[in-house]
């Protein structure tokens, strides 16, 4: 049977990455992508825009035909797939990726667990019946370092349930989704990853994200952020793109890797002092986007951010909501062991990028795409 991926979040920054890793990996492969979108038409603009940009990229002339896209929505039953639709995707499938998710921090819990719980039950349905009819060969689910909630110290692959509290909704339900793929171990072959920071990738500094870790170098830039809600040598676990994709294309393949939890993380070896990241930010910014006054960044307690943010109003209230979503990985130190994963990459090639050696061309790309805004 020849090599089917079925993907969800096929279109974010995790997705679009690892097309063509897996269709270079698996040389005789096809791709699915299930996309929100209003239609056919609409699907296939979407994926005919991503085909052509890493058809010269990636130098693939023949991903047009081997990329495809259907219309679904993993909040919807059955993901809004007809009978017809499921069935053939249930005959051709040997392998589901499902990344898809809200990250929204502000969903009441109902919400989403609606989407990341409900989304999880459904692809698990689908991969069920492929198992059943013997086709299928892996389930990946893509999950997040952040089930660990509010922990700190050293977080373990094996640990999911620790009695943690969580920041957000996010972290919650993304917990209770993994808890759901582990409880399918016994009947389907899965592997889950867990990544944590994920920032552009390490040779060219391209991101189609631009969040959490982005959203205070960007204030840094506009010389808006003068102090920092945690301790310069907090650890920042920060992974490029590049590598995240490379690492579980590479742990997915190995038949060891059948139930398993992975972290996709830089680990506390690696992982980068908030003090290097926001000290190495204003000083690339000073260079190559001066302002009229220098920028400086004050280092302050959780406790004394709050004090200031609760005197702030208007304008100046609403920048520093801003963090909010920078607060849950600065507030505590988590140092996720990754001894599952290393083992798995030990040999393959497959080296850790520090974040010092490729700082600049995350910040360049920045600079040079305008957040985004500039982006091709």
């Amino acid at each position: 049977m020849d090599t089917h991926f079925f993907i969800t979040g096929g279109t974010g920054l995790v997705g679009t990455n690892l097309i063509p890793r897996l269709l270079r990996a698996y040389p005789d492969s096809t791709i699915t992508l299930m996309v929100r979108g209003d239609g056919q038409d609409a699907v296939d603009f979407r994926v005919r825009a991503i085909a052509d940009r890493l058809a010269g990229e990636e130098q693939m002339p023949d991903i047009h035909k081997r990329l495809s896209g259907i219309p679904g929505d993993v909040s919807l039953d059955h993901c809004g797939l007809s009978q017809n639709q499921r069935q053939e995707i249930i005959r051709r499938t040997t392998h589901i990726i499902h990344g898809a998710a809200t990250i929204r921090f502000d969903h009441p819990i109902e919400e989403a667990r609606a989407i990341n719980c409900g989304g999880t039950r459904r692809l698990l349905a689908i991969a069920r019946i492929c198992s059943e009819r013997g086709t299928l060969e892996r389930f990946v689910y893509i999950g997040t370092s952040s089930v660990s909630g509010q922990r700190g110290g050293a977080i373990f692959e094996n640990e999911l349930e620790m009695g943690q509290r969580f920041f957000n909704t996010y972290e919650q339900s993304k917990m209770e989704s993994e808890r759901i793929v582990r409880d399918q171990f016994d009947r389907i072959p899965c592997t889950i990853f867990r990544p944590s920071i994920i920032i552009g990738d390490s040779r060219t500094g391209r991101t189609s994200s631009f969040n959490v870790i982005y959203i205070p170098l960007r204030l840094v830039q506009k010389g808006m952020l003068t102090f920092v809600p945690g301790k310069p040598e907090t650890t920042l676990d920060l992974v490029p793109i590049d590598w995240v994709d490379d690492a579980m294309v590479h742990i997915m393949r190995q038949p060891g890797s059948v139930s398993g939890v992975y972290h996709i993380t830089a680990g506390p070896e690696r992982a980068a002092p908030l003090g290097e990241v926001v000290r190495g930010a204003v000083d690339y910014f000073d260079k190559h986007t001066p302002l009229n006054r220098k920028r400086t960044i004050e280092f302050i307690s959780r406790d004394e951010f709050e004090k200031r943010r609760a005197g702030m109003r208007g304008r100046e209230e609403a920048l520093m909501g801003q963090l909010d979503t920078l607060l849950p990985y600065v507030s505590v130190d988590r140092l996720f062991d990754s001894r599952n994963a290393d083992a798995l990459l030990s040999g393959s090639g497959i080296e850790f990028p520090r974040y010092g050696s490729y700082a600049e061309r995350i910040l360049g790309y920045c600079v040079a795409s305008n957040w985004g805004r500039a982006a091709g």
